[in-house]
């Protein structure tokens, strides 16, 4: 009998491609036939094939039995059987009873998986999620044999970070979550304050140690009685189910990181408070049925399922945009009393969009402030390879590879475009990365006054790296040439080691359109090299004409053979940080 609960599962530890795994699961044709080993090994494959998983070796069905798991989990699919009180039934028979008679096995597409592959938008993904961990509830048809009680995790989540935030206390971190929230409680009114209460008294004796010894006998003891009323390891709780608990949870967009806590994100405690004014509520207990059909069309109710609450969310959202002659701002005035709710919905999901992205300009310019940099530069460092004392937690390397990148450039300043149309992945409400770019363009592109820098980024090397990047950046290089015909465009390929017959092909920089031939400005720099240049940042402000110029320099020496051109490449950034610095 279970005593801990996990949300997702700790295969799975990247949530944010849930969306684009799930696109591929229906592409693909797994919809209802992704049961058995071959299928379950092909959809691992796919995941790979379609760039939404990067791994070494052959895939397996093992692990693609763990993201279908994920997926019903989650209510994005159907499982293959169902247990309401004394009755087993199908998966045609339940969802007939819910009124989804096109589902009649298993693992197909529900409703609420079909809202997420269509959203367009951050704020439209949060929403979804957010319904789908509010309405989860423990034990469940899917989830049983808990001890006596009933739990809804993400609810108490929310009301121990509120209570703590009520008086004035740090959030949460991994190793607190996975000592007080992972196991599998009666969730009673007391609880929440009784977890707070068993929080603060761990926290007073671990303020108490004066010494590494004491601080590593005090949480062993903690962890030893967690693993006595569980049954199970107690390092799995602390590290990885509430690392799953902290990611999974923070898709629903109201969580944000203070250093290594969690906490109840500023702009979504009203939110938050109203929906605790109702919450807990257990509806597969008093009615395991609207649950199911609740968690399967993504339909439980928030807050701004309500009228004048959207109302008024979408009064404070007016009231924070900066450009008061926006046209959104217009539409927005036009919502009243007598608009629909799909209309008052529409204008509060363009509204949080916009308010990011005059957020993302604060974001961006903040990339200018000496520790932003030196931060950027920690995780450029620690996605090449190094070790460095507490550095960053990453757990999407070719994501955080764009991220980093991107920062980076933010930091050098003078951009002529606003800061989301310069990066093509998504970013959640804190802009940190949901996922890399989609197919079809570059990773990065940033118009500067007099010219503009295409940026392509990679962690793949060798072999794998002239297959998947050659030709894309060529093509992506000279779409943007055309795009911006009144200004020199350039191309900077950034990976950990550039691929000799790479840099042959960018060396050449030849692209054909049928046989018109297309010249194209391509730099390849290892990351090595890029890091070695925004160190120079780090020690003096430098401009994007400065950048320019060792761009223009590199290109200097293309004329003799790839392995050479690399080594001019990191010359010339040597010399050019002497330069920048010695000015």
């Amino acid at each position: 009998m279970p005593n801990v609960w996990n949300i997702g599962n700790t295969t799975v530890r990247n949530p944010k491609r849930i969306e684009n795994a799930l696109r591929v699961f229906v592409d693909e044709g797994f919809s209802g036939n992704a049961k058995g080993s071959e299928r379950e090994a092909r959809l691992h494959s796919k995941l790979k094939e379609r760039e939404v998983l990067e791994f070494d070796g052959v895939a397996s069905d093992w692990n693609g039995r763990k993201w279908r798991a994920a997926f019903y989990q989650l209510g994005f699919v159907s499982y293959e059987r169902y247990r309401i009180g004394e009755d087993r039934l199908t998966t045609s028979e339940l969802f007939t009873r819910i009124g989804l008679p096109a589902i009649s096995t298993g693992y197909e597409l529900t409703p609420a998986g079909q809202k997420l592959i269509e959203a367009t938008t951050v704020p439209e993904i949060e929403e979804i999620y957010t319904r789908q961990f509010v309405c989860y509830e423990l034990p469940n048809s899917l989830e049983g044999s808990f001890p006596e009680g009933k739990m809804k995790p993400f609810i108490l989540l929310l009301q121990v970070l509120n209570l703590l935030s009520a008086g004035s206390h740090e959030g949460l971190d991994k190793f607190e979550t996975g000592l007080f929230l992972q196991k599998f409680q009666d969730h009673t009114d007391e609880l929440p304050q009784e977890i707070v209460n068993q929080v603060l008294k761990y926290r007073q004796e671990l303020a108490a140690c004066t010494s590494a010894k004491q601080t590593r006998e005090l949480k062993n003891r903690y962890k030893e009685a967690l693993g006595e009323d569980i049954g199970i390891n107690p390092n799995s709780v602390v590290s990885d189910y509430s690392d799953t608990t902290f990611r999974y949870f923070s898709l629903s967009g109201l969580f944000t990181r203070i250093g290594r806590t969690i906490v109840i994100r500023p702009n979504k405690q009203g939110f938050v408070n109203r929906l605790l004014e109702s919450e807990p509520s257990f509806l597969f207990e008093a009615n395991s049925q609207a649950y199911l059909e609740s968690f399967y069309k993504n339909t439980y109710s928030l807050p701004t399922d309500n009228r004048e609450f959207a109302l008024q969310e979408i009064d404070i959202l007016k009231a924070g945009i900066r450009d008061r002659g926006n046209a959104l701002l217009a539409k927005a005035n036009a919502i009243n009393g007598t608009s629909t709710i799909d209309e008052i919905q529409a204008i509060r999901f363009q509204l949080i969009e916009y308010n990011n992205w005059e957020r993302e300009e604060d974001f961006a310019n903040e990339q200018q402030q000496p520790e932003a940099i030196r931060d950027i530069i920690n995780y450029l460092r620690v996605l090449n390879g190094e070790n460095i004392p507490d550095g960053p937690e990453i757990d999407d390397r070719p994501a955080y590879l764009e991220w980093a990148v991107w920062r980076s450039f933010l930091a050098i300043d003078d951009l002529v475009s606003p800061a989301y149309q310069t990066r093509r992945f998504p970013v959640d409400q804190d802009f940190h990365p949901r996922n890399t770019a989609p197919g079809g363009g570059a990773d990065l592109l940033f118009e500067f006054e007099t010219y503009v820098l295409v940026v392509e980024v990679t962690l793949t090397t060798s072999h794998r790296q002239m297959a998947v990047e050659s030709e894309p950046v060529r093509r992506h290089t000279v779409q943007y040439k055309e795009q911006f015909p009144d200004k020199d465009v350039y191309c900077l390929f950034i990976a950990p080691t550039v691929d000799n017959n790479v840099a042959e092909t960018f060396r050449i920089g030849v692209w054909y359109k049928q046989d018109d031939e297309e010249f194209v400005n391509i730099v390849p720099m290892n990351l090595t090299d890029f890091i070695n240049a925004m160190e120079v940042l780090s020690a003096v402000k430098y401009s994007n004409g400065d950048f320019k110029n060792l761009i223009e320099r590199c290109l200097v020496y293309r004329n003799v053979r790839a392995p050479q051109w690399k080594t001019y490449i990191s010359n010339e950034v040597s010399v050019w940080s002497n330069r920048i610095v010695s000015q």
